[in-house]
């Protein structure tokens, strides 16, 4: 592999040349369109875009063939890697001893899982114990407490190699890590691999309920799973991506890094959605009303969990490409002011029991795909707004999707206060002053058999 300082001097020349190449361009940039306000960008923003395109060049002329290969290979060749076998342990092993000689801040979480299985008539009572591991590289901006996180999962089915499902998501996380963990961001990074992903993405839910409980302000979350297969060149143009209703603006700068960096993909897009079963670790985030992105291949791949999921299925021209796109688009959020609004529900939290507006207890699901919350009698509904580059113009919240309250000045909040006995949902969407969005979610047993004055 090659040196890190190497590729650290590498990437600082590639820098140097794209800005020496770029200097003419300063006083020919035409006039930009956001939000139908149009503006002429100053000589300073334009440097310091300059700046950020020329990283996010060498960022990608790093990750090459050999970089994926190596770290693909190694995955695979621990497997299969079922959940809590030795073969999944070696490789969590690797994936840790490799983030901490990339100088990232690295650690285990160590989580356990009973499970009786789906079918209430048949149970089938286990015990499952693994970890997961991230890598972070802090932001520099030390007043930013900005995440972004990319992510994948290490373990795979019992019969399987598991080269596409999910080596080539892994590799990509291992990839992007050390190649970007030589420059620094304005924001920080998280590198995370889950284990469980195959039983019911036990090891990410429990690394994002963690995040949730201590309050991280994760910006979004990027999830990849199987980006590594494609036999047809009609697939080797495609990467698909899905995402929350509120990450548009994320999915648009894709697009345009994929125009501007000569990736030239079709990139299809969909909204994912906030009801259950999630078909991967993204889910896992949705549920706590984060904000992801999740990547997959271009076409399907007959090959998943079959013991021909190895590394000839692999292409790996058009991972090192997934994997390029992915780590550009990563580069460019760390380094971004970002624009956007963005709002969660402080209280009531998911999972949490309240009685008269206190919380009582933790609760526990008793369906995988969903988090149980109760509120009884009634509650005021906290929505924490940060805006982004414009002030907050309002706040307003929803009750099963009618609105019921406009809030203009903070601290944002509504008394929820009405007779019920059933499940609902509690939204709340944000406006700036450019009528830019986001909005949070909750869903919740709310008992309220009587209307308090």
């Amino acid at each position: 592999m090659i040196n890190r300082y190497l590729l650290k001097t590498i990437s600082m020349i590639l820098v140097f040349l794209f800005l020496i190449s770029t200097s003419s361009a300063v006083n020919q940039v035409s006039d930009t369109q956001i939000n139908n306000d149009t503006f002429t960008p100053s000589p300073i923003s334009i440097e310091k875009r300059k700046i950020v395109d020329s990283k996010i060049m060498a960022i990608i002329e790093a990750i090459n063939e050999s970089l994926i290969t190596e770290y693909l290979h190694t995955i695979v060749g621990y497997g299969p890697r079922l959940t809590g076998t030795y073969g999944c342990e070696k490789s969590a092993k690797y994936i840790y001893d490799q983030f901490q000689e990339m100088g990232l801040k690295t650690r285990y979480q160590n989580w356990t899982k009973f499970t009786i299985g789906r079918n209430l008539l048949k149970p089938k009572p286990r015990i499952f114990r693994s970890q997961n591991v991230e890598g972070i590289l802090e932001g520099k901006d030390t007043s930013s407490d900005k995440i972004v996180i990319f992510n994948a999962h290490y373990d795979s089915v019992k019969i399987s190699p598991g080269a596409d499902d999910d080596g080539s998501g892994t590799a990509a996380v291992l990839a992007a890590a050390y190649v970007l963990s030589t420059f620094e961001f304005n924001h920080t990074i998280k590198f995370v691999v889950f284990s469980g992903e195959e039983q019911g993405l036990f090891g990410s839910k429990e690394y994002a309920k963690e995040a949730y409980e201590n309050n991280d302000e994760i910006v979004v979350e990027f999830n990849a799973d199987m980006i590594g297969y494609c036999k047809t060149a009609e697939g080797e143009n495609r990467f698909r991506i899905s995402g929350t209703k509120d990450v548009e603006w994320i999915m648009d700068d894709i697009d345009k890094l994929n125009v501007d960096f000569n990736f030239n993909f079709e990139l299809p897009r969909w909204i994912i959605s906030e009801v259950g079963p999630g078909g991967s670790d993204y889910f896992s985030f949705v549920q706590y009303g984060y904000e992801s992105i999740a990547f997959w291949e271009g076409e399907w791949n007959q090959n998943m969990h079959t013991p021909q999921d190895d590394l000839d299925n692999v292409n790996i021209g058009y991972l090192v490409k997934t994997t390029r796109l992915i780590a550009a688009t990563l580069a460019n959020i760390a380094d971004m002011n970002i624009r956007y609004p963005q709002v969660h529900i402080e209280s009531p939290k998911r999972g949490k029991l309240y009685l008269e507006g206190k919380e009582k207890k933790d609760l526990y699901a008793t369906n995988e795909d969903e988090i149980r919350t109760i509120v009884i009698n009634d509650i005021w509904v906290w929505a924490d707004a940060k805006y982004g580059d414009v002030p907050i113009k309002k706040v307003e919240f929803y009750y099963d999707e009618k609105l019921q309250y406009i809030d203009v000045v903070p601290p944002f909040k509504w008394q929820l206060n009405k007779f019920s006995i059933l499940k609902h949902e509690i939204k709340v969407v944000v406006y700036d002053e450019l009528d830019r969005i986001a909005s949070d979610w909750i869903k919740m047993l709310f008992i309220n058999p009587r209307i308090r004055h």
